[in-house]
């Protein structure tokens, strides 16, 4: 009787470890078929369209977390680790690099920096202007913003100082000095020519060569040996992955 029972007992501690067994297996699968990457905000609209066609292809989902540079670089330095990080510009592929998180970086396009106004609003007409206090100016964050470091140094290349500007606000991300300029709440800010074409609302106003700065767009790979990322990888930097970033405004490297 005793033997019986004991016998009933180990055959439902088997059958609990094989269902554990097999939940963990599954969970395992599911969880593999997803990749993490950290982006910088501007990239949004290609790689959201990326990941979409990265989901058809192979079925894998590509979950985005899209935020300045700078705050993304540091959430990677506290311990939060993607898959893949790709920044506005490799400033923290180099730092990323230099710290050990990353072997080396692969640049897939580049942002040119431009000046952007609303249309109807010509107050603002070449970098100069951003001199005239009765222009009010919105500029990204020099350390969460990609964009933000880049018009620093512009400025600094035209000999204009920032502390004669009538600077309203600095944004975290692109996205936001866009917004801000498209709700009329500032009369320029100096964004991505991407993300610029992609407003349809906005005048676009070059700067000059000599001043300009463009950034390059680097794809740093943080977790390695990992087919789904290396899928992402593939895709990305191939013809079709740079047809989409050429789609949305932005020029990709040869």
């Amino acid at each position: 009787m005793k033997n019986s029972i004991y016998l009933k007992k180990y055959k439902i501690f088997l059958l609990i470890l094989l269902v554990c067994f097999v939940s963990s297996t599954v969970f395992a699968k599911k969880k593999s078929k997803e990749i993490l990457v950290f982006a910088g905000a501007g990239m949004r609209i290609p790689l959201d369209e990326i990941g979409r066609n990265i989901k058809k292809l192979y079925g894998i989902n590509v979950l985005y977390d899209y935020e300045g540079s700078g705050r993304l670089g540091n959430k990677i330095l506290a311990g939060q680790i993607p898959d893949i990080f790709i920044p506005g510009n490799d400033k923290w592929a180099k730092i990323l690099k230099k710290k050990g998180y990353v072997d080396e970086y692969i640049p897939i396009a580049f942002h040119t920096p431009v000046i952007i106004t609303l249309k109807g609003n010509n107050k603002v007409k070449s970098l100069n202007d951003f001199l005239d206090n009765s222009n009010r100016l919105v500029l990204g964050d020099i350390k969460a913003c990609a964009a933000g470091s880049v018009s620093d140094a512009i400025f600094k290349k035209a000999g204009l100082e920032e502390s004669a500007m009538n600077i309203r606000a600095r944004g975290v991300t692109v996205k936001q000095l866009v917004f801000w300029i498209e709700g009329n709440n500032a009369d320029a800010a100096i964004v991505w020519k991407a993300d610029a074409v992609q407003s349809g609302k906005l005048r676009i106003i070059d700067i000059p060569k000599k001043y300009n700065i463009a950034s390059i767009i680097p794809v740093c790979q943080i977790v390695k040996d990992k087919e789904n990322v290396d899928k992402y990888i593939h895709y990305l930097l191939g013809t079709k992955g740079k047809l989409v970033f050429i789609k949305h405004g932005f020029n990709v490297m040869e």
